[in-house]
């Protein structure tokens, strides 16, 4: 009997979620707490505080075999050049975040791209499983994603690959005067995250109507039929459109996996679907396009993936010797 377990950790703007999994990678028990806002080293030491509840968790069962694998994702990356990490919304950026968990832990930890670790969650038992390339998308208060082929992470140069969301819209869409041009929080203007997210349905509906309304409210009212609502959602799913011909052209998944908030729009993945269809390159057959099976859990499973990785792949070079 297999008494292995890993841990997972998906850091975020306002939680901290860690969580325990069997050898199955079925979750066991989950805790959430408070991101710390503001200071670096209480960050750091939230991250520890969960990694040792964890530990705590798994007791007596995993005292044979050493310190609990775990992974994190964060909303970011680890530049693998400088070994200092670039966040959104934490006090974490330009700091030594892997090096300074690891000397308080005491081993290695692989850390990741939090919408890596939802597509590696997909693509492996997930809404993906079966398919050779899958693509995760994230659509919620930001846009991006994760490459995954056969199985693994597409981990690039520089760690973007699925960084979609700061692809710069079309022009004409701007000259249709039908999208803003609008700055984003990477720094640059007009990025495909700056429409696509939660908080881009929000613009573009001001934009188009003068309406300060949320995403969520957008899709009731054009649900009903509402005609200034339904040209906004209309619009939004048109410019989402256009962000799958560019992820169909550059990477080419057989599956694309819808995670974040506004996947959960009723339909969504079906209405992608049908109309991508419509405007997706002659003779070219479009994706399998699905929505997230693990939904807001993907992420820490993500992440203890990364464990679990790590850990067979040790296992691997010790028993070749």
């Amino acid at each position: 009997m297999n008494h292995q377990m890993y841990g997972g950790i998906d850091l975020g703007g306002t939680k901290i979620e860690a969580c325990l999994f069997d050898a199955n990678l079925v979750p066991l028990k989950s805790r959430r707490i408070a991101t710390p806002s503001t200071s670096y080293p209480a960050l750091v030491d939230a991250l520890v505080a969960q990694y040792t509840w964890l530990r705590t968790l798994a007791g007596t069962d995993f005292a044979h075999i050493g310190d609990l694998p775990f992974g994190i994702g964060i909303p970011g990356l680890i530049d693998p050049h400088s070994g200092l990490s670039r966040t959104a919304n934490l006090p974490a950026s330009g700091m030594p975040l892997r090096a300074d968990l690891e000397r308080r832990i005491g081993f290695s930890i692989p850390i990741e791209n939090d919408c890596k670790c939802f597509a590696l969650s997909e693509a492996t038992g997930g809404a993906g499983a079966g398919f050779e390339t899958v693509f995760g998308l994230i659509l919620g208060t930001g846009c991006g994603g994760g490459i995954c082929h056969q199985g693994r992470l597409v981990a690039g140069h520089n760690g973007l690959p699925g960084e979609v969301g700061h692809i710069g819209l079309p022009a004409y869409r701007k000259a249709l005067r039908d999208v803003p041009a609008l700055l984003c929080g990477c720094g640059r203007t007009g990025c495909f995250e700056t429409v696509v997210s939660g908080p881009g349905m929000r613009a573009l509906a001001h934009h188009l109507t003068g309406a300060d309304i949320s995403a969520e409210r957008i899709v009731a009212l054009a649900s009903t039929g509402d005609d200034a609502m339904r040209r906004v959602y209309d619009t939004w799913l048109n410019v989402l459109c256009e962000l799958l011909d560019v992820i169909q052209l550059t990477i080419d998944p057989d599956c694309i996996v819808l995670g974040g908030g506004l996947s959960r729009i009723n339909g969504l993945a079906g209405d992608l679907s049908h109309r991508f269809a419509l405007r997706r390159l002659e003779g070219a057959e479009g994706p399998t396009i699905l929505a997230a099976k693990f939904g807001d859990s993907s992420g820490v499973r993500g992440a203890a993936m990364l464990a679990a990785m790590n850990w067979n792949d040790a296992n691997r070079r010790i028993a070749k010797g």
